[in-house]
Protein backbone atom coordinates (compact mmCIF):
# COMPACT_ATOMS: atom_id res chain seq x y z
CA UNK A 1 0.00 0.00 0.00
CA UNK A 2 1.64 3.31 -1.13
CA UNK A 3 2.63 5.91 1.94
CA UNK A 4 0.17 8.39 2.24
CA UNK A 5 1.32 11.85 2.27
CA UNK A 6 -0.23 13.17 5.60
CA UNK A 7 0.15 9.81 7.57
CA UNK A 8 3.70 9.88 7.31
CA UNK A 9 4.04 13.43 7.40
CA UNK A 10 3.18 12.90 10.67
CA UNK A 11 5.27 9.83 11.35
CA UNK A 12 8.49 12.29 10.50
CA UNK A 13 7.53 14.44 12.63
CA UNK A 14 6.69 12.61 15.82
CA UNK A 15 10.41 11.24 15.31
CA UNK A 16 11.89 14.70 15.12
CA UNK A 17 10.21 15.84 18.55
CA UNK A 18 9.77 13.85 22.25
CA UNK A 19 8.15 17.32 24.17
CA UNK A 20 6.12 19.75 22.44
CA UNK A 21 4.43 23.14 24.36
CA UNK A 22 2.09 23.66 21.76
CA UNK A 23 -1.40 22.83 21.19
CA UNK A 24 -3.62 20.92 21.16
CA UNK A 25 -3.29 20.58 24.97
CA UNK A 26 -3.68 17.15 25.41
CA UNK A 27 -0.06 16.84 24.28
CA UNK A 28 -0.63 13.41 22.22
CA UNK A 29 -0.68 12.32 26.55
CA UNK A 30 -2.19 8.25 26.69
CA UNK A 31 -4.37 7.53 29.20
CA UNK A 32 -6.88 11.21 27.99
CA UNK A 33 -8.63 10.46 24.92
CA UNK A 34 -7.81 6.80 24.52
CA UNK A 35 -11.61 5.37 24.47
CA UNK A 36 -12.52 8.24 21.66
CA UNK A 37 -8.88 7.54 20.11
CA UNK A 38 -8.89 3.88 20.10
CA UNK A 39 -12.28 3.52 18.61
CA UNK A 40 -12.88 6.42 15.88
CA UNK A 41 -14.37 4.54 13.81
CA UNK A 42 -17.21 3.29 16.44
CA UNK A 43 -18.13 7.00 17.43
CA UNK A 44 -18.03 8.31 13.98
CA UNK A 45 -21.81 8.68 13.27
CA UNK A 46 -23.70 11.28 11.59
CA UNK A 47 -27.12 12.79 12.55
CA UNK A 48 -29.91 10.43 12.20
CA UNK A 49 -32.05 8.95 14.15
CA UNK A 50 -31.21 8.79 18.08
CA UNK A 51 -28.23 10.90 17.82
CA UNK A 52 -29.30 14.12 18.29
CA UNK A 53 -28.91 17.56 16.24
CA UNK A 54 -26.05 19.72 17.29
CA UNK A 55 -28.47 22.58 15.30
CA UNK A 56 -31.68 21.57 17.53
CA UNK A 57 -29.93 19.27 20.17
CA UNK A 58 -33.02 17.54 22.84
CA UNK A 59 -31.07 14.45 23.76
CA UNK A 60 -27.56 13.51 24.90
CA UNK A 61 -25.85 16.40 22.87
CA UNK A 62 -28.01 18.91 24.85
CA UNK A 63 -27.47 17.38 27.76
CA UNK A 64 -22.92 17.83 27.04
CA UNK A 65 -23.85 21.14 26.37
CA UNK A 66 -26.13 21.92 29.69
CA UNK A 67 -23.13 20.24 31.66
CA UNK A 68 -19.91 22.11 30.10
CA UNK A 69 -22.29 25.55 30.89
CA UNK A 70 -22.81 24.40 34.53
CA UNK A 71 -18.55 23.57 34.52
CA UNK A 72 -18.29 27.16 33.76
CA UNK A 73 -21.04 29.05 35.52
CA UNK A 74 -22.31 30.45 32.04
CA UNK A 75 -26.26 30.45 31.19
CA UNK A 76 -25.87 28.95 27.74
CA UNK A 77 -22.59 27.27 25.97
CA UNK A 78 -22.39 25.68 22.88
CA UNK A 79 -19.76 23.19 21.07
CA UNK A 80 -18.49 24.86 18.14
CA UNK A 81 -16.75 22.17 15.64
CA UNK A 82 -15.54 24.34 13.27
CA UNK A 83 -12.85 25.96 15.60
CA UNK A 84 -12.65 29.17 17.73
CA UNK A 85 -12.47 31.62 14.43
CA UNK A 86 -16.30 30.12 13.95
CA UNK A 87 -17.09 31.20 16.97
CA UNK A 88 -16.44 34.48 16.70
CA UNK A 89 -17.63 35.23 13.95
CA UNK A 90 -20.85 33.56 14.84
CA UNK A 91 -20.80 35.94 17.98
CA UNK A 92 -19.88 39.20 16.70
CA UNK A 93 -22.20 39.09 13.24
CA UNK A 94 -25.49 37.41 16.09
CA UNK A 95 -24.88 40.61 17.59
CA UNK A 96 -24.55 43.23 14.90
CA UNK A 97 -26.97 44.21 12.01
CA UNK A 98 -25.03 45.48 8.72
CA UNK A 99 -23.70 48.62 9.03
CA UNK A 100 -22.85 48.83 12.82
CA UNK A 101 -20.04 50.11 14.83
CA UNK A 102 -17.87 48.31 16.92
CA UNK A 103 -14.97 48.67 18.93
CA UNK A 104 -11.93 45.74 18.56
CA UNK A 105 -8.57 45.48 20.77
CA UNK A 106 -5.94 45.91 17.62
CA UNK A 107 -4.05 42.81 18.45
CA UNK A 108 -7.06 41.00 17.79
CA UNK A 109 -6.86 37.65 15.80
CA UNK A 110 -7.68 37.18 12.24
CA UNK A 111 -11.31 35.90 12.91
CA UNK A 112 -12.80 39.09 14.26
CA UNK A 113 -11.49 41.18 11.24
CA UNK A 114 -13.37 38.74 9.30
CA UNK A 115 -16.55 38.80 10.63
CA UNK A 116 -16.51 42.49 10.41
CA UNK A 117 -16.05 41.81 6.51
CA UNK A 118 -18.78 39.46 6.19
CA UNK A 119 -21.04 41.06 8.39
CA UNK A 120 -20.35 44.55 6.49
CA UNK A 121 -19.09 46.22 9.71
CA UNK A 122 -17.00 49.45 10.66
CA UNK A 123 -14.69 49.20 13.73
CA UNK A 124 -12.37 51.73 15.93
CA UNK A 125 -9.35 50.54 17.18
CA UNK A 126 -8.37 50.46 20.69
CA UNK A 127 -4.75 50.13 20.38
CA UNK A 128 -2.76 48.09 23.36
CA UNK A 129 -0.54 49.78 25.73
CA UNK A 130 3.11 48.51 23.99
CA UNK A 131 5.68 48.39 26.41
CA UNK A 132 8.95 48.96 24.57
CA UNK A 133 11.70 47.60 27.77
CA UNK A 134 9.80 44.21 26.98
CA UNK A 135 8.33 44.26 23.48
CA UNK A 136 5.39 43.09 24.41
CA UNK A 137 1.50 44.83 24.09
CA UNK A 138 1.10 44.77 28.06
CA UNK A 139 -2.47 45.44 28.10
CA UNK A 140 -5.20 48.28 27.30
CA UNK A 141 -6.05 51.06 28.97
CA UNK A 142 -9.53 50.95 30.16
CA UNK A 143 -8.94 54.61 30.40
CA UNK A 144 -9.10 54.87 26.10
CA UNK A 145 -11.88 52.16 26.15
CA UNK A 146 -14.48 54.29 27.90
CA UNK A 147 -13.19 57.51 26.39
CA UNK A 148 -14.19 55.63 23.20
CA UNK A 149 -17.22 54.83 24.46
CA UNK A 150 -18.39 58.47 25.19
CA UNK A 151 -16.92 59.37 21.96
CA UNK A 152 -19.07 56.58 19.58
CA UNK A 153 -22.07 56.52 21.84
CA UNK A 154 -23.42 54.37 18.54
CA UNK A 155 -21.21 51.65 19.40
CA UNK A 156 -22.79 48.26 18.94
CA UNK A 157 -20.00 45.85 20.87
CA UNK A 158 -16.42 45.67 22.42
CA UNK A 159 -14.67 42.95 21.11
CA UNK A 160 -11.40 42.60 23.69
CA UNK A 161 -8.82 39.50 23.51
CA UNK A 162 -7.52 38.15 26.94
CA UNK A 163 -5.72 36.26 27.73
CA UNK A 164 -3.09 37.34 24.81
CA UNK A 165 -0.92 34.87 23.12
CA UNK A 166 2.12 35.57 25.45
CA UNK A 167 -0.25 35.69 28.61
CA UNK A 168 -1.11 39.34 29.22
CA UNK A 169 -4.13 40.28 31.09
CA UNK A 170 -5.76 43.50 31.22
CA UNK A 171 -8.44 43.92 34.64
CA UNK A 172 -11.51 42.11 32.69
CA UNK A 173 -14.64 43.07 35.62
CA UNK A 174 -13.54 46.27 35.87
CA UNK A 175 -13.81 46.76 31.54
CA UNK A 176 -17.28 44.90 31.68
CA UNK A 177 -18.24 47.16 34.30
CA UNK A 178 -17.44 49.94 31.86
CA UNK A 179 -18.67 48.55 28.85
CA UNK A 180 -21.94 47.94 30.51
CA UNK A 181 -21.82 51.54 32.04
CA UNK A 182 -22.81 52.58 28.73
CA UNK A 183 -24.97 50.01 28.20
CA UNK A 184 -22.79 48.00 25.60
CA UNK A 185 -21.88 44.21 24.66
CA UNK A 186 -18.70 42.51 25.77
CA UNK A 187 -17.24 39.89 23.81
CA UNK A 188 -13.99 38.15 24.82
CA UNK A 189 -11.85 36.44 22.78
CA UNK A 190 -10.52 33.85 25.56
CA UNK A 191 -9.18 31.44 22.75
CA UNK A 192 -5.89 30.68 25.25
CA UNK A 193 -8.20 31.01 28.26
CA UNK A 194 -10.38 28.17 28.89
CA UNK A 195 -7.98 26.75 31.41
CA UNK A 196 -8.24 29.31 33.55
CA UNK A 197 -11.63 28.20 35.43
CA UNK A 198 -10.19 25.23 36.62
CA UNK A 199 -7.74 26.87 38.88
CA UNK A 200 -8.58 30.36 40.44
CA UNK A 201 -6.09 30.16 43.18
CA UNK A 202 -3.27 30.56 41.11
CA UNK A 203 -4.45 31.76 37.76
CA UNK A 204 -6.33 35.17 36.53
CA UNK A 205 -10.36 35.17 36.97
CA UNK A 206 -12.34 33.66 33.72
CA UNK A 207 -13.59 36.22 31.82
CA UNK A 208 -17.27 34.25 31.87
CA UNK A 209 -16.64 34.68 35.79
CA UNK A 210 -15.92 38.11 35.61
CA UNK A 211 -19.01 39.81 33.81
CA UNK A 212 -18.25 40.04 29.86
CA UNK A 213 -21.74 38.89 27.96
CA UNK A 214 -20.01 36.20 25.71
CA UNK A 215 -16.49 34.50 25.14
CA UNK A 216 -15.24 32.54 22.65
CA UNK A 217 -12.50 29.60 23.71
CA UNK A 218 -10.74 27.18 22.22
CA UNK A 219 -10.70 24.35 23.93
CA UNK A 220 -8.14 22.55 22.36
CA UNK A 221 -5.48 25.26 22.56
CA UNK A 222 -5.43 24.75 26.43
CA UNK A 223 -7.68 21.95 27.36
CA UNK A 224 -6.96 18.08 26.04
CA UNK A 225 -9.44 18.45 23.28
CA UNK A 226 -8.79 17.24 20.04
CA UNK A 227 -7.96 20.23 17.52
CA UNK A 228 -10.74 22.30 16.12
CA UNK A 229 -12.92 21.72 19.44
CA UNK A 230 -13.97 25.24 21.32
CA UNK A 231 -16.98 26.47 23.24
CA UNK A 232 -19.19 29.75 22.82
CA UNK A 233 -20.20 30.68 26.28
CA UNK A 234 -23.00 33.10 26.70
CA UNK A 235 -23.22 34.91 30.12
CA UNK A 236 -25.50 37.46 30.05
CA UNK A 237 -29.64 38.63 28.60
CA UNK A 238 -27.39 41.19 26.99
CA UNK A 239 -27.20 38.65 24.20
CA UNK A 240 -29.91 37.20 21.95
CA UNK A 241 -29.23 33.64 22.35
CA UNK A 242 -31.96 32.77 19.22
CA UNK A 243 -29.34 34.89 16.69
CA UNK A 244 -26.05 32.80 18.43
CA UNK A 245 -28.09 29.88 17.55
CA UNK A 246 -29.30 31.17 13.89
CA UNK A 247 -25.82 32.08 13.26
CA UNK A 248 -24.23 29.23 13.92
CA UNK A 249 -26.58 27.44 12.31
CA UNK A 250 -25.19 29.26 9.28
CA UNK A 251 -22.06 29.47 9.68
CA UNK A 252 -21.05 25.82 11.21
CA UNK A 253 -20.93 22.46 9.15
CA UNK A 254 -23.96 20.55 8.61
CA UNK A 255 -21.85 17.23 9.30
CA UNK A 256 -20.53 17.67 13.17
CA UNK A 257 -17.97 15.49 13.94
CA UNK A 258 -19.14 13.58 17.54
CA UNK A 259 -15.73 12.44 18.00
CA UNK A 260 -15.26 15.98 17.72
CA UNK A 261 -17.94 16.64 20.34
CA UNK A 262 -17.01 14.28 22.56
CA UNK A 263 -13.59 15.26 22.83
CA UNK A 264 -14.81 18.60 23.78
CA UNK A 265 -16.92 16.86 26.49
CA UNK A 266 -14.58 14.77 27.78
CA UNK A 267 -11.94 17.88 27.97
CA UNK A 268 -13.73 19.60 30.65
CA UNK A 269 -14.85 16.38 32.14
CA UNK A 270 -11.03 15.38 32.44
CA UNK A 271 -10.41 19.08 33.82
CA UNK A 272 -13.28 18.66 36.48
CA UNK A 273 -11.54 15.68 38.06
CA UNK A 274 -8.14 16.55 37.52
CA UNK A 275 -7.47 19.85 36.32
CA UNK A 276 -6.75 21.78 39.32
CA UNK A 277 -4.71 19.25 41.51
CA UNK A 278 -2.47 18.99 37.87
CA UNK A 279 -2.58 22.82 37.08
CA UNK A 280 -1.10 23.82 40.76
CA UNK A 281 1.40 20.65 40.49
CA UNK A 282 2.53 22.22 37.31
CA UNK A 283 2.31 26.17 37.65
CA UNK A 284 4.23 25.72 40.89
CA UNK A 285 6.90 23.73 39.05
CA UNK A 286 7.30 26.39 36.26
CA UNK A 287 7.39 29.07 38.36
CA UNK A 288 10.49 27.55 40.50
CA UNK A 289 12.22 27.02 37.57
CA UNK A 290 11.23 29.83 36.15
CA UNK A 291 12.55 31.52 39.37
CA UNK A 292 15.89 29.40 39.09
CA UNK A 293 17.01 30.32 35.66
CA UNK A 294 15.76 34.29 36.20
CA UNK A 295 18.43 34.29 38.94
CA UNK A 296 20.96 33.12 36.18
CA UNK A 297 19.97 36.35 34.01
CA UNK A 298 17.38 34.36 31.37
CA UNK A 299 14.43 36.61 30.55
CA UNK A 300 11.89 34.44 31.36
CA UNK A 301 8.73 36.24 32.17
CA UNK A 302 6.37 35.72 35.71
CA UNK A 303 3.43 37.07 36.81
CA UNK A 304 4.76 38.76 39.95
CA UNK A 305 7.78 40.57 37.90
CA UNK A 306 5.16 41.42 35.23
CA UNK A 307 2.58 43.07 37.84
CA UNK A 308 5.33 45.43 39.15
CA UNK A 309 6.60 46.56 35.83
CA UNK A 310 2.75 47.71 34.80
CA UNK A 311 1.18 44.63 33.79
CA UNK A 312 -2.20 43.50 35.59
CA UNK A 313 -2.00 40.27 35.56
CA UNK A 314 -0.39 37.31 33.93
CA UNK A 315 -0.81 33.57 32.83
CA UNK A 316 1.08 31.75 34.44
CA UNK A 317 0.71 28.68 32.16
CA UNK A 318 2.29 30.43 29.45
CA UNK A 319 6.12 29.57 28.56
CA UNK A 320 7.54 32.99 27.26
CA UNK A 321 11.55 33.07 26.78
CA UNK A 322 13.84 35.64 25.46
CA UNK A 323 17.77 35.42 24.80
CA UNK A 324 17.45 38.49 22.82
CA UNK A 325 20.19 39.74 25.11
CA UNK A 326 22.27 37.06 23.60
CA UNK A 327 21.20 38.80 19.83
CA UNK A 328 19.48 35.01 19.80
CA UNK A 329 15.58 36.03 18.17
CA UNK A 330 13.20 33.95 19.22
CA UNK A 331 12.66 32.13 16.25
CA UNK A 332 16.43 31.09 16.05
CA UNK A 333 15.68 29.75 20.37
CA UNK A 334 12.95 28.00 18.80
CA UNK A 335 14.32 26.23 15.94
CA UNK A 336 17.84 25.15 18.67
CA UNK A 337 15.13 23.47 20.66
CA UNK A 338 13.41 22.07 18.21
CA UNK A 339 16.52 20.29 16.29
CA UNK A 340 18.81 20.03 19.29
CA UNK A 341 16.87 19.21 21.84
CA UNK A 342 13.44 17.87 20.13
CA UNK A 343 11.44 20.12 21.89
CA UNK A 344 8.67 21.89 19.68
CA UNK A 345 7.32 25.15 21.17
CA UNK A 346 4.08 27.01 20.30
CA UNK A 347 5.09 30.26 18.34
CA UNK A 348 8.13 32.10 18.07
CA UNK A 349 8.86 36.06 17.38
CA UNK A 350 11.72 38.57 16.84
CA UNK A 351 12.50 38.46 21.07
CA UNK A 352 10.17 35.56 22.28
CA UNK A 353 10.03 31.94 22.13
CA UNK A 354 6.56 30.85 23.44
CA UNK A 355 5.16 27.40 24.79
CA UNK A 356 1.61 26.38 26.52
CA UNK A 357 1.96 24.46 29.88
CA UNK A 358 -1.41 22.33 30.43
CA UNK A 359 -2.36 19.96 32.84
CA UNK A 360 -1.94 17.08 30.87
CA UNK A 361 2.11 18.21 30.95
CA UNK A 362 4.42 16.19 33.10
CA UNK A 363 6.49 17.58 35.67
CA UNK A 364 9.57 16.08 33.86
CA UNK A 365 8.35 17.47 30.29
CA UNK A 366 8.64 21.12 32.19
CA UNK A 367 12.29 19.93 33.49
CA UNK A 368 13.18 19.10 30.44
CA UNK A 369 12.05 22.46 28.62
CA UNK A 370 14.07 24.40 31.15
CA UNK A 371 17.03 22.29 31.64
CA UNK A 372 17.98 23.02 27.48
CA UNK A 373 16.74 26.82 28.12
CA UNK A 374 19.29 26.68 30.38
CA UNK A 375 21.85 24.71 28.71
CA UNK A 376 21.97 26.80 25.61
CA UNK A 377 21.98 30.11 27.26
CA UNK A 378 25.29 28.78 29.30
CA UNK A 379 26.71 27.30 25.55
CA UNK A 380 25.57 30.80 24.06
CA UNK A 381 26.86 32.83 27.09
CA UNK A 382 29.92 32.02 26.41
CA UNK A 383 30.42 32.95 22.86
CA UNK A 384 32.40 35.55 22.45
CA UNK A 385 30.56 36.52 19.16
CA UNK A 386 27.32 38.70 20.28
CA UNK A 387 25.11 39.91 17.60
CA UNK A 388 23.03 43.33 18.00
CA UNK A 389 20.07 43.08 20.67
CA UNK A 390 16.90 42.47 18.41
CA UNK A 391 14.03 45.11 18.75
CA UNK A 392 10.54 44.49 18.59
CA UNK A 393 7.98 47.92 17.73
CA UNK A 394 4.58 48.02 18.12
CA UNK A 395 3.14 47.74 15.12
CA UNK A 396 2.87 50.87 12.90
CA UNK A 397 -0.99 52.76 13.32
CA UNK A 398 -2.44 52.75 9.92
CA UNK A 399 -5.47 55.29 8.35
CA UNK A 400 -8.46 53.40 6.40
CA UNK A 401 -8.63 54.51 2.89
CA UNK A 402 -11.92 52.87 2.45
CA UNK A 403 -14.10 50.59 4.62
CA UNK A 404 -12.71 46.95 5.09
CA UNK A 405 -15.65 45.26 3.27
CA UNK A 406 -15.12 47.40 0.20
CA UNK A 407 -11.77 46.72 0.34
CA UNK A 408 -11.47 43.19 0.01
CA UNK A 409 -14.04 42.75 -2.67
CA UNK A 410 -12.39 45.72 -5.04
CA UNK A 411 -10.88 44.93 -8.12
CA UNK A 412 -7.22 44.60 -6.92
CA UNK A 413 -3.07 43.68 -8.20
CA UNK A 414 -0.40 42.10 -6.82
CA UNK A 415 2.44 44.49 -6.98
CA UNK A 416 5.98 44.54 -5.07
CA UNK A 417 5.96 45.50 -1.31
CA UNK A 418 8.62 48.38 -2.18
CA UNK A 419 6.36 49.88 -4.28
CA UNK A 420 3.20 49.30 -2.10
CA UNK A 421 3.86 52.45 -0.29
CA UNK A 422 1.09 54.76 -0.45
CA UNK A 423 -1.31 52.31 -1.66
CA UNK A 424 -4.27 50.48 -0.41
CA UNK A 425 -4.14 46.88 0.65
CA UNK A 426 -6.52 44.38 -0.51
CA UNK A 427 -5.73 41.77 1.51
CA UNK A 428 -4.07 41.08 5.25
CA UNK A 429 -0.96 41.16 6.13
CA UNK A 430 -0.49 38.74 8.77
CA UNK A 431 2.72 37.24 10.79
CA UNK A 432 1.46 33.96 11.42
CA UNK A 433 1.44 32.58 14.11
CA UNK A 434 -0.04 34.40 16.18
CA UNK A 435 -2.87 35.48 13.31
CA UNK A 436 -2.49 39.40 14.40
CA UNK A 437 -3.19 41.44 11.48
CA UNK A 438 -0.46 43.91 10.95
CA UNK A 439 -1.86 45.55 8.03
CA UNK A 440 -6.13 44.79 7.20
CA UNK A 441 -7.93 45.67 3.69
CA UNK A 442 -8.84 49.30 3.57
CA UNK A 443 -5.71 50.47 5.51
CA UNK A 444 -3.27 52.84 3.40
CA UNK A 445 0.39 51.01 3.59
CA UNK A 446 3.44 53.14 4.76
CA UNK A 447 6.91 52.98 5.25
CA UNK A 448 7.03 51.63 8.60
CA UNK A 449 4.73 48.80 7.41
CA UNK A 450 6.88 47.68 4.48
CA UNK A 451 10.32 47.81 7.05
CA UNK A 452 8.19 45.60 9.79
CA UNK A 453 7.18 43.08 7.16
CA UNK A 454 11.03 42.65 5.94
CA UNK A 455 12.50 42.39 9.89
CA UNK A 456 9.84 39.47 9.65
CA UNK A 457 10.59 37.85 6.92
CA UNK A 458 14.89 38.25 7.16
CA UNK A 459 13.65 36.40 10.70
CA UNK A 460 12.01 33.58 9.10
CA UNK A 461 8.78 34.40 10.73
CA UNK A 462 6.20 33.76 7.94
CA UNK A 463 3.89 36.67 6.58
CA UNK A 464 0.90 35.54 5.03
CA UNK A 465 -0.51 38.14 2.79
CA UNK A 466 3.14 38.55 0.99
CA UNK A 467 4.07 36.02 -1.46
CA UNK A 468 7.13 34.20 -1.71
CA UNK A 469 8.44 37.02 -4.48
CA UNK A 470 7.54 40.08 -1.99
CA UNK A 471 4.61 40.72 -3.65
CA UNK A 472 1.15 42.28 -2.06
CA UNK A 473 -2.25 42.86 -3.24
CA UNK A 474 -3.66 46.07 -3.12
CA UNK A 475 -7.10 48.02 -4.11
CA UNK A 476 -6.52 48.58 -8.37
Amino acid sequence: MKELNIISGIKQYRSEVDTNFHMPGHKGKSGILDEIGNNLSFYDITETLGTDNLHYPTGFLKDAMDYIAKSYGTKKSYMVVNGTSCGIISAIMACTNPGDKIIVQRDCHKSVYNACILGDLKLYYLYPEFNKKHGLNFSISLEKLEQMLIDNPDVKMVVLTYPTFYGICFDVKKAAEIVHKYDKILMIDEAHGSHLNFCKDLLPPSAESSGADIVTQSTHKTLPCMTQGSILHVCSDRVDRSNIESMLRILQTTSPSYILMASIENAVHWMNEYGEERLKRNINEFKKRTLELRNMGINVLEDDFLISEGCYDFDATRAVISMSELGITGTELQEILRYKYKIQMEFADLQYTVGYITATDEIEDIDRLFDAVKEIYLEESQSKEKREIVQIEPFPQLQHERKMRKAFYAVNELIDIDTAIGRTAAEFIIPYPPGIPLVCPGEVIIQDTVDYVKVMLENSINCNGVDKNNKVRVVK
